[in-house]
């Protein structure tokens, strides 16, 4: 079965509905997709009656944004309950969070001489979960930059960039600690990569094991970023750990990569599902036999 565990929707930065992403996933002959969209499972539902419609099977995911040293890190969640009520409560208030990081970033680009407005990045969002992909989409219809990536730069809002504005962010292991508390399991997404930055910067392996340590359950290996070295060492490192290596595509829907450009075996699939229904604690924790 084809299984592409890294996808999103208009629930938060993708360009497609739940519906519609689960059609395109049935048309390319995907079997399985997770929608993980940023710090929300609002898509869920909609995601799972398509799927049921279609024959597409849908795993309840979620993409969490932690910050470590001063870089982003971005942890999946698998099999994750979308009614879970503290779950949520935690989501309305990193959405929160978030709306208050694009006034501040709208300010800075306002003073960097960008005219833009809160309104004109709200209305890329149509009501999700507002995200930097936004004020890059506003950047563009705007005619301020060409292209996402241009927005996407130094200059303007790359990690670290003049208009770049941090947010309060959880850790990794608090992301990996709220996945758990929602009954899902965690695996950092695209682990070789600064991101924003395209640049191949992969996470210290003493982080990693750290996390393995307290729940942590995979690495995303297969990613369309990541070249064959770096998915090389990311796939020795998680055979090391006792990780289950994944893949997905990161689709969004606009930048021209393909849904299932990268994929997840069904054996990795099973491996995450069985570790979600195991009980938590004790040596159910991923690395316990290693």
């Amino acid at each position: 079965m084809v299984i592409d565990l890294h996808t999103h929707s208009t629930a938060s930065d993708g360009v497609l509905t739940p519906s519609d992403l689960v059609a395109l996933a049935a048309r390319a002959g995907v079997g399985a997709i997770a929608l993980t969209d940023h710090d929300t499972v609002a898509g869920v539902g909609e995601a799972r009656d398509a799927g049921e419609r279609a024959g597409v099977r849908v795993v309840a995911g979620i993409e969490l944004s932690a910050r470590h040293d001063g870089r982003a890190v971005h942890v999946l969640g698998y099999f994750v309950d979308p009614a879970r009520e503290t779950f949520l409560k935690r989501l309305d208030e990193m959405q929160a969070e978030r709306l208050d990081r694009i006034h501040r970033m709208v300010a800075r680009l306002n003073e960097l001489g960008y005219e833009l407005a809160v309104d004109d990045v709200l209305a890329q969002a149509r009501g999700a979960v507002v995200a930097r992909p936004h004020v890059a989409r506003a950047l563009v219809a705007r005619g301020h930059v060409r292209t996402l990536g241009e927005a996407f730069s130094p200059e303007l809002i790359a990690d670290g960039g003049r208009a770049d504005v941090p947010r309060q962010q959880l850790t990794p292991r608090e992301a990996v600690a709220l996945i758990g508390s929602a009954g899902g399991v965690a695996v950092i997404a695209h682990a070789g990569l600064t991101h924003h930055l395209g640049t191949h910067n992969p996470l210290p392996d003493e982080l990693v094991r750290e996390l393995r340590d307290n729940g942590l359950a995979g690495l995303e290996v297969d990613h369309p970023d990541h070249p064959p070295l770096v998915r090389d060492r990311l796939r020795a490192l998680a055979e090391s750990l006792g990780l289950v290596a994944t893949g997905g595509s990161d689709f969004h829907g606009e930048s021209g990569r393909a849904i299932a450009d990268c994929t997840t075996s069904d054996d990795a699939l099973a491996r995450l599902e069985v570790l979600a229904a195991a009980p938590r604690g004790g040596d159910s924790r991923p690395g316990a036999s290693t």
